[in-house]
């Protein structure tokens, strides 16, 4: 799942493409275009337009093209092609393998090359000019304050309220579960329970596991990752994981440790 890490991963690898000249976008799949306006005016407002950078609020990738700005969400299985290469080869939920019927957007070059989309599950969308504004802080730089402020005043569990992206940018399931377990918060807590003290070792807790997990490769290198099953043992202290649904989204923790 493209998480934070991952389309950074993607942010690094497309600035190769920055300086270059768009000759033509291709969207085999109409429909991964989200909102107005449509193809014709992507495709006018980007040709013979330079790509002048490329930038990332949290999940949301940002290519800024002559004029405009071009979003790109990976939703569950996207991945970024960069020239014919991916600096993520295999996600969790889905295969290495690029089949041409999956690749859902394809920008070409006057000088060469190609930025693609690939997307087995078609749950990414591409949008011009992305609102930016309803997004949260970004994850990985977040501190105590702006977290403190996303979640006050809500009743919702902590792990639901940090998954919501407007709320803090770029966490995804295996993110939250490793970072809440590395924190020692129970993910089922109303989020407005946490305390100032508690703020600080949360924020410090999720910019230390995204620059781990970066390090080994992924979001899906945490250490709770392989325990995330009906015996799941914790790596911390040896308690049975317990398992629920949190914001629509399978939730592991241990409640020995995690308060």
């Amino acid at each position: 799942v493209p998480e934070l890490i991952e389309v950074e991963m993607y942010l690094k690898s497309a600035t190769r493409t920055v300086g270059r000249t768009v000759s033509s976008v291709a969207l085999p799949d109409p429909q991964y275009l989200k909102g107005e306006p449509g193809l014709d005016a992507l495709q006018s407002s980007t040709h013979n337009q330079n790509l002048k950078q490329v930038r990332r609020i949290g999940k949301l990738l940002i290519l800024e093209v002559g004029n405009i700005s071009l979003g790109l969400r990976f939703g569950m299985t996207g991945r970024l092609i960069i020239d014919g290469e991916s600096p993520v080869e295999r996600l969790l939920y889905t295969t290495a393998k690029v089949d041409q019927d999956h690749i859902r957007f394809v920008m070409n070059f006057t000088q060469g090359g190609e930025l693609a989309v690939v997307d087995p599950r078609r749950f990414g969308s591409i949008e011009l000019e992305p609102n930016e504004t309803v997004l949260g802080a970004d994850a990985a730089k977040i501190s105590p304050q702006e977290l403190g402020a996303a979640l006050n005043n809500s009743k919702a569990a902590l792990k639901a309220v940090l998954l919501n992206q407007q709320k803090v940018a770029g966490l995804g399931n295996l993110l939250c579960d490793e970072i809440l377990w590395r924190a020692g918060l129970d993910p089922r807590r109303p989020s407005r329970s946490v305390r100032k003290p508690e703020l600080g070792v949360l924020a410090a807790a999720i910019q230390d596991t995204i620059k781990e997990l970066t390090r080994r490769g992924g979001s899906h290198m945490g250490d709770i990752q392989q325990e995330r099953h009906q015996s799941g043992i914790c790596p911390k202290d040896g308690g049975q994981l317990q398992r629920c649904t949190l914001g629509g989204r399978t939730t592991w923790w241990c409640p020995e440790h995690q308060h």
